[in-house]
């Protein structure tokens, strides 16, 4: 089934995302991009090699470790070094595969050298494919934290080639449908949440339904970056499940996906909106029933409700002290509530770690 191209708007310059039906489509499209300069990711080009080779035997390419320590301004560095000893000049494109830390380290480098090179991506993950791929954003670690270094710099074409997703494991498909499961509990219909759970309680991860989920995620995260592209306001309901999310990864070492973590992060949220009345405990407990079947992990180490509070106090969403919460009103409805460091939310955290939490451990 031939997938129509999603146009998206942007203030930076409008751009397509489009699905080529095969990785030769991909290359071909790719070999088509003028003054072009490759970044991918080292697995990626392994794995694909043979279908990959016209396009990273005639361009300048560079391996990437796709790791957090990778992610980082050291990381970004050799992406820069690269740059300069392929020549790239101003008109260079940069040609980015590989999955969102890949998307991160690419678009970063991109965006710094030169004042802003064009780039292009093509997302081999399920995660980059049905959330980050689109909305202009990215950011590299400092330290422990997360993303405390970040541009906006939209790309100039996007290129969904599913065929990549037959070669992920069950868990980087799991990790993706995480950020799936957002965008479905984000601005939606119930009913597109309840298809989306039943379908993946029946059918599994790799499911005759994923093409129009990853569709559906990205018409709703469309429909959000028009409204608010530089995260001034709306936009910040993109970050649904993250802030706890992120505390997990940091503290944990990320020892635990992203995707995995955000799906934990938007369940103790949700609780923390049933404990503050903006949803009844029916609307907690559907998608609780749901994450707790498909997203549960297993930790090496446990963690304190004053480490995991502790590790959310350098989130970007922190303002005059109190954590700017996105919570749930109704399935499909946030709002961003200011949240204060006080007993009540650390009563309502350790209530959710000792009742219904999803990650464990011995």
């Amino acid at each position: 089934m031939k997938i129509p191209p999603l146009p998206i708007h942007s203030g930076q310059g409008d751009y397509e995302v489009t699905f080529p039906p095969t990785v030769a489509d991909l290359v071909s499209a790719m070999l088509a991009v003028p003054r072009a300069i490759v970044v991918i990711d080292q697995n990626v080009a392994s794995t694909y090699a043979a279908v990959l080779e016209p396009l990273l035997s005639s361009r300048p390419t560079l391996l990437v470790s796709a790791t957090e320590e990778e992610k980082t301004p050291l990381g970004v560095t050799r992406v820069w070094e690269f740059f300069q000893r392929s020549n790239a000049t101003k008109q260079s494109n940069v040609l980015v595969i590989g999955g969102g830390i890949i998307q991160d380290i690419g678009q970063f480098s991109a965006h710094n050298y030169y004042r802003g090179l064009r780039w292009h991506y093509a997302p081999s993950t399920l995660l980059g494919q049905a959330d980050s791929c689109i909305g202009a954003k990215c950011g590299i670690n400092l330290g422990a934290f997360k993303n405390q270094l970040g541009v906006f710099h939209s790309p100039a074409h996007v290129w969904i080639c599913l065929p990549f997703l037959e070669t992920l494991s069950d868990v980087e498909l799991c990790s993706g449908y995480g950020e799936i499961v957002k965008l479905h509990l984000t601005r939606s219909r119930p009913e597109i949440f309840r298809e989306l759970a039943n379908t993946v309680n029946t059918d599994g991860w790799r499911n005759e339904s994923l093409a129009k989920f990853i569709r559906q995620s990205l018409e709703v995260k469309r429909v959000v970056i028009q409204e608010d592209e530089y995260e001034g306001d709306i936009r910040r309901i993109l970050n649904y499940g993250h802030t706890f999310g992120h505390a997990l990864e940091a503290i944990t070492q990320h020892c635990i996906p992203h995707g995995i973590a955000v799906a934990w992060g938007i369940d103790l949220i949700n609780f923390l909106a049933w404990r503050r009345q903006l949803i009844d405990e029916s609307h907690f407990q559907e998608v609780h029933v749901f994450l707790a079947r498909h997203f549960a992990w297993k930790l090496p180490n446990g963690f304190t409700v004053d480490e995991l509070i502790d590790g959310t106090r350098r989130d970007k969403k922190v303002a005059d002290g109190k954590l700017n919460l996105v919570l749930p009103d109704r399935i499909g409805g946030l709002r961003i509530v200011p949240t204060a460091y006080d007993e009540t939310l650390v009563s309502d955290v350790g209530n959710y770690l000792a009742r219904y939490n999803v990650v464990y451990w011995d």
